[in-house]
């Protein structure tokens, strides 16, 4: 009796992922449908392997990712079913660090400036 109640909850369980597991690969191809090809993203992989690059092309079971690399290579190909997360890639836009090199370098600017005005005027 114990064996028999303990198969039907393993089944329950394992039915029941499956259905997720299923439904979340669905999910993940509309997300990756509905970004335009030749947009840059970033896509995670369940194993945590991050592939960076151009969306080149998305089917009914994977996507396509030409990564950034310096030495031509083929494009990467990953399935649905092992992604976990997929973003654009906006190219980190404004961070402090590029406000304070900006305002240091113009700050430093205005200062050389001002030091060849001043010995113009002797």
């Amino acid at each position: 009796m114990r064996i028999t109640s303990l198969a039907l909850i393993i089944s329950l369980f394992s039915v029941t992922a499956s259905h997720a597991f299923a439904q979340a690969t669905v999910e993940w191809r509309n997300v990756a449908e509905a970004i335009p090809l030749g947009t840059k993203v970033k896509v995670q992989t369940l194993d945590g392997k991050r592939v960076s690059g151009t969306l080149v092309r998305v089917d009914d079971r994977s996507l396509q990712v030409k990564r950034y690399a310096r030495r031509p290579e083929a494009a990467t190909v990953i399935a649905f079913d092992r992604i976990s997360n997929i973003e654009t890639d906006n190219g980190g836009g404004m961070t402090w660090t590029k406000a304070l090199g900006i305002g240091l370098g113009a700050g430093a600017g205005a200062i050389f400036t001002i030091f060849v005005i001043a010995l113009q005027l002797d």
